[in-house]
């Protein structure tokens, strides 16, 4: 990392944000610029779903359950990195818009598979068309080789977690 100019006293001087405040080492560590990052995206987003319906993880239950007929909620809850609570009430969510359904595994009756109704499927392409669109925007930023690298160094941290 590049040395920060030295104040006075011979501290590194702290990053200012825009508005002037000192941002001390934030600019600096990676997990606040990746949360930033995924921020912006999100709020970008959400202006084309203003009611709130749609949240990251709803959004991404949504596709692996569309993937993934029959999926359980333990999968889910392992793909997407949350705990099982989160996973229940998110497909309770989903239920309750009437996009999925749970419905008893036939070989294990203590499993529950997740499936999409056909309202859930209509929901699924829109949602997927809209943020194959969104994320256009943004990766236009970037070169092919950038974004390779980018989502390979990404998926680096997540799969190291």
């Amino acid at each position: 990392m590049p040395d920060k100019p030295r104040t006075r006293r011979g501290n590194r001087k702290s990053a200012e944000s825009a508005v002037g405040l000192d941002l001390d080492c934030l600019p600096t560590l990676i997990g606040f610029n990746i949360r930033r990052a995924q921020i912006a995206l999100w709020r970008d987003f959400n202006r084309s779903f203003p009611d709130g319906d749609v949240r990251p993880g709803v959004f991404s239950a949504l596709l692996l359950a569309n993937a993934n007929p029959g999926i359980a909620q333990i999968d889910i809850a392992n793909q997407l990195g949350i705990d099982k609570a989160s996973v229940v009430s998110l497909v309770d969510r989903m239920e309750q818009a009437g996009w999925v359904e749970r419905r008893r595994s036939t070989e294990d009756r203590r499993r529950q598979g997740i499936f999409l109704t056909p309202q859930g499927v209509k929901v699924c392409r829109s949602l997927r068309k809209e943020m194959i669109e969104h994320e256009r925007k943004f990766v236009s930023r970037y070169t092919e080789q950038e974004l390779r690298v980018l989502i390979s160094l990404l998926r680096r941290l997540h799969d190291a977690g």
